[in-house]
């Protein structure tokens, strides 16, 4: 099942490899302390993989966006064929003031939100310090919406999942034995102007990637697996996510980004995909 949402390093295309990075279906509770677009919660749920599940994200109105989906899909619905298609362009900035001034709750807001993602600027979100959404316009043929039944299948498989709008101090310390948890983080940048973390008014740097990959091991040692993805750098291998300390590193790969505005610019770049816990053995 794909996302309904475009996201900057969102996983659709590599949700069946870091399935495989799990031993099989989740026997305890499954967490995605970052949700993004939520597409590999989706493909392991509809693979029957995971039951109980905790998804959250640091974006309150992404976290809201999923909550409207799940509880109010064809009021969303609804109030997306309110939005403009014939001539979408010249009012995309009337819409996305609408989604600043808010709220950021309900139908209405996860219209708009649906929305402007697939009428902004490469699907991107970006959030100035402000918290407003300040992606410019993007340039199609045509806007292009997920079908309403394929949007009733999303919300049909988001049934019973809780939401939380936090970040992963919040969830990762309520994961324990049998439980699984993927985290997909913003990545740490391949240069010093490459970061991209402005997914949230709030920013994620190299302390919060190294806290997060303590959290890891501590979610590891009280009987969880936690599976991680990142750029696959040297301070990722060897600081972050070193094998000395118990982490091991699955998957090596290259894979297609397309966020830069040239598109003769745009290269595949190394990721890595790793994995602790559990580390010890749980009666």
């Amino acid at each position: 099942m794909k996302p309904l949402l475009k996201w900057a390093g969102g996983k659709a295309r590599l949700a069946p490899l870091i399935s495989r990075a799990f031993p099989g279906p989740c026997k305890g509770v499954y967490y995605e302390p970052f949700v993004g677009s939520g597409a590999v919660f989706l493909h392991r749920r509809a693979a029957e993989e995971v039951g109980p599940s905790v998804l959250s994200d640091a974006n309150p109105k992404l976290v809201a966006f999923h909550r409207a989906i799940r509880d109010e899909v064809d009021e969303v619905i609804a109030r997306l064929a309110e939005l403009p298609y014939e001539g979408w362009e010249r009012r995309y900035y009337e819409v996305r003031d609408a989604f600043n001034a808010g709220p950021h709750e309900g139908a209405a807001h996860a219209a708009r939100f649906l929305w402007l993602n697939r009428a902004g600027f490469n699907g991107l979100y970006r959030e100035n310090r402000a918290g407003e959404f300040n992606v410019p316009c993007g340039k199609y043929a045509a806007l292009r919406m997920p079908a309403p039944d394929v949007m009733r299948a999303v919300s049909q498989l988001m049934a019973g999942v809780e939401l939380v709008a936090g970040g992963f101090e919040q969830v990762l310390p309520l994961s324990g034995p049998g439980d699984q948890v993927y985290c997909d983080p913003p990545y740490v940048p391949l240069t010093a102007t490459a970061a991209f973390t402005a997914y949230c008014k709030e920013p994620f740097g190299l302390n919060e990637q190294q806290e997060l990959a303590r959290a890891a091991m501590r979610a590891a040692f009280r009987g969880a697996q936690v599976v991680l993805s990142n750029h696959d750098l040297p301070l990722v291998r060897d600081e972050l996510y070193p094998e000395s300390s118990g982490f091991k590193h699955l998957e090596r790969l290259q894979v297609a980004r397309a966020i830069s505005r040239d598109v003769t610019t745009r290269k595949s770049i190394s990721e890595v995909i790793a994995s602790i816990g559990p580390m010890r053995h749980v009666a």
